[in-house]
């Protein structure tokens, strides 16, 4: 693979925050860092690895800073993957050609000064999708490798993974179910001017199920710290983002290797508030392994890259833009396009 490969499905992100940057504003908006440098500047785009294995499990996804005193968020994101890979070995099989495209509502509320609770709901589909031929365009167009995309039809639905006891899931049409539904508390353990950091507990339950791959039928626990800092890099107007965090996976059907006792995760992201009404992150997501079967392709560790923008459509509404792209080459999905719209109550 080439070396610009892992980056190339980036560039239709940061193509299209830049076009966007260059809408016209009024002039009252254009330059203001300091505005756009607040509570907005801080919240990291909500990525998470959506390989049809490795999306069963709890691991957390970045949350930024707690939500305000006594006030609701509602989201919705909307994360469409590209899968497109396959492997085997003397333990297992898998074969991944589709689009997984997970649509989660979430609820959290700042609860007091300190805290806050929050529940998230996901639906996921499987299926054949539509990007198919865009992906393969872009390959051509800048010389990647396409992985053998070429032999295969275009906007196929196949996942199948198999163990030694025989297959685990095998799905060749759509689907679509409720997945594992999230709950969390969080904490905060630290504010002053331009930093702070918050302490978030999450427990994942299984009501989706691993035959359909939208759930994991076991009970994940997990920890995180997140952390922003606008002053490390204040002389640049950019807002750095840290978290790291730990996930212990529950009993799960999808391998004969049960998980990983604990699952280490991170993030790294820098912000830039382009304009009042447009912040442009680049970050930095990934996690350990989660099943030890010798695959990468199978739930293995995993470091993604994400470029994208946040649209502040009002003072209590928000649209969050992103690509994200495997990194390390298999564990993660091809491609992911990822949109959140948030409303503050």
């Amino acid at each position: 693979m080439s070396i610009a490969a892992p980056f190339g499905a980036l560039v239709p992100g940061l193509t299209l925050v830049c076009l966007i940057a260059a809408w016209p504003v009024p002039a009252a908006a254009a330059g203001a860092h300091s505005e756009a440098a607040g509570p907005a500047a801080t919240a990291p785009l909500r990525v998470r690895n959506l390989s049809p294995a490795t999306q069963l499990f709890g691991l957390p996804r970045p949350l930024g800073t707690l939500a305000a005193p006594d006030t609701t968020e509602l989201a919705l994101t909307v994360e469409h993957a590209n899968n497109f890979t396959a492997a085997s070995n003397d333990r297992a099989a898998v074969f991944f050609d589709g689009t997984t495209t997970v649509t989660s509502v979430s609820l959290r509320r700042g609860w007091g000064r300190r805290f806050e609770w929050g529940l998230e709901v996901p639906h996921v589909h499987h299926g054949g999708g539509f990007t198919d031929s865009f992906i393969d365009g872009f390959h051509d167009l800048f010389g990647f490798p396409g992985g053998g995309r070429d032999a295969v039809p275009s906007n196929r639905m196949d996942y199948r993974i198999d163990q030694t006891d025989g297959p685990v899931a095998a799905i060749d049409g759509a689907t679509s179910h409720v997945g594992d539904v999230r709950g969390w508390l969080g904490w905060r353990v630290h504010q002053s001017p331009g930093r702070g950091g918050a302490l978030r507990a999450q427990v994942k339950v299984p009501t989706g199920s691993v035959a359909t791959l939208s759930g994991s039928e076991g009970v994940d626990v997990a920890l995180w710290l997140e952390w922003h800092d606008a002053r490390l890099l204040e002389a640049l107007h950019v807002t750095v983002t840290l978290n790291g965090g730990l996930t212990l996976p529950g009993h799960s059907e999808l391998a004969d290797t049960q998980p990983q006792d604990a699952v280490l995760s991170g993030h790294v992201g820098v912000h830039y508030p382009l304009t009042s009404w447009l912040v442009l992150r680049a970050q930095l997501d990934g996690h350990s392994e989660v099943i030890d079967t010798g695959l990468d392709q199978f739930a293995a560790g995993a470091l993604q890259g994400t470029l994208g923008g946040s649209l502040h459509l009002s003072p209590a509404l928000t649209l969050d833009l992103g690509v994200t792209e495997d990194l390390t080459g298999a564990a993660a999905p091809d491609v992911v396009f990822l949109a959140t719209v948030a409303v503050r109550l």
